[in-house]
């Protein structure tokens, strides 16, 4: 452990919000494959009703993103991740109680998975611009090393519970498990003490569009932010396409259990592991620019496994984690260094502008993937728009090729903080 590890790791504020995100990650990736199940299995969705749900909990992050962008800006972060955390315990809670009163329908999930994709625009969003506020520019690569670490081991284990449960008991009964997470995690961050600047009182702000305006010039006008920007939406409408039907496909087509595919989603754990373990000696290594080109590389490779699995359950099971391994592989990687990016060169006025102006594009992107995904699926055939979403990850990537990010080898914070970034002061 380096002398910068240590001190993060002696400090209880990192420690403890460690601990809230390692349970809003877990129960965020149980709730990741047993929403669906209870669409698809509880509720005989369609392709086209996957399509819609998928859509609806996205749906935020296009109608409030750069609203939300612009209240984390101007209060204090914490608060906003417990409530949003509360928020989405209760609402997720309905899930199981509507099904044991016998009122569920895919109105109800509609309904409740749009609302809680309210919480999770704030708290994700929130999340992002507060550990600057905890840890030093220097340890933020190694920070969000160990925040993508806590996500690879609840993406290793939370789809299989989510499987488990479901296979023994029922699919709204995963929702409870998530709820519970949720609650954990909003009760974890009442002990954190560490006082967050707020650049100015809300009273003396300016107007609402003009905060929103200035977040938009600075994502948009500086090369490294517009590219990645710009290889985020188009890569997330492309998984998004894909796995609208995802769940849909292995279920029908491919005719796997509940139990098989939450092992086929433990692969992507695996991935988000050894790409949290690799990232920052890759950096040291390669530099950041190049981290972040191979990283989105390395992702789309995950695409042409699912439309082309195979043979026996136990077979089909493994190219479909195969796959599901090279996804969580490159996006840790990618969400790692393009985040220390942002943190370390954005003013911290702006973290969360850009980090909405971010999100509102690649997240935004999800749900008009879904709709096309649904559609797709429901006119083609599943198989059609998993091939398509996956010819979509390889464009993706190719626009960084457009970008300066190849010719960028800072391999360290101090040095992106004396990099000459246009339109960051």
């Amino acid at each position: 452990m380096n002398q910068n590890q240590e001190r993060m790791m002696g400090n209880k504020g990192f420690r403890t919000f460690w601990l809230s995100h390692t349970a809003t990650q877990f129960g965020s990736q149980v709730a990741f494959l047993g929403l669906p199940l209870v669409a698809s299995l509880t509720l005989s969705a369609t392709p086209m009703e996957m399509g819609i749900l998928g859509a609806l909990e996205y749906a935020p992050f296009l109608f409030i993103g750069l609203f939300a962008g612009v209240w984390v800006d101007r209060f204090p972060r914490r608060p906003q991740l417990i409530l949003s955390n509360v928020g989405r315990a209760l609402l997720l809670a309905l899930i199981p109680i509507a099904s044991f009163a016998g009122v569920l329908s895919m109105g109800w999930l509609y309904i409740i998975a749009f609302l809680t994709g309210i919480g999770t625009v704030f708290f994700d969003i929130a999340y992002q611009s507060y550990l600057p506020a905890l840890v030093n520019k220097e340890q933020l690569v190694k920070g969000n090393s160990l925040l993508e670490g806590s996500r690879s081991a609840a993406q290793m284990s939370g789809p299989g519970l989510a499987g488990a449960i479901v296979q023994f008991t029922a699919a709204p009964v995963a929702m409870l498990t998530t709820s519970l997470a949720f609650l954990i995690s909003a009760f974890s961050l009442l002990f954190i003490k560490r006082d967050e600047e707020v650049s100015s009182s809300p009273g003396a702000k300016r107007g609402l569009w003009e905060d929103i305006r200035e977040g938009l010039r600075l994502s948009f006008s500086e090369p490294l932010l517009f590219g990645v920007i710009r290889c985020s939406g188009i890569f997330n409408f492309s998984w998004s396409v894909m796995f609208s039907v995802y769940v849909l496909y292995a279920i029908e087509e491919l005719q796997l259990s509940s139990g098989w595919l939450g092992f086929v989603y433990g692969g992507m754990g695996v991935g988000f592991f050894l790409g949290a373990s690799l990232v920052h000696k890759a950096i040291r290594k390669f530099g950041m620019g190049p981290v972040v080109v191979g990283s989105a590389a390395i992702a789309a490779c995950g695409g042409p496994f699912a439309p082309l699995a195979v043979g026996s359950d136990g077979m089909t099971a493994l190219i479909l984690s195969v796959g599901q391994f090279f996804f969580g592989l490159g996006i840790s990687m990618w969400s790692i260094s393009t985040l220390s990016l942002r943190q370390t060169i954005v003013p911290a006025h702006l973290q969360g502008r850009v980090n909405a102006t971010v999100r509102f594009v690649s997240w935004g992107a999800y749900p008009l993937g879904s709709l096309v995904g649904g559609y797709l699926g429901n006119a083609f055939g599943m198989r059609i728009a998993l091939i398509a979403g996956a010819v979509g990850l390889a464009v993706s990537v190719s626009t960084l090729l457009f970008t300066p990010f190849l010719r960028r080898k800072e391999k360290s914070v101090q040095e992106l903080e004396k990099g000459n970034f246009k339109g960051i002061g």
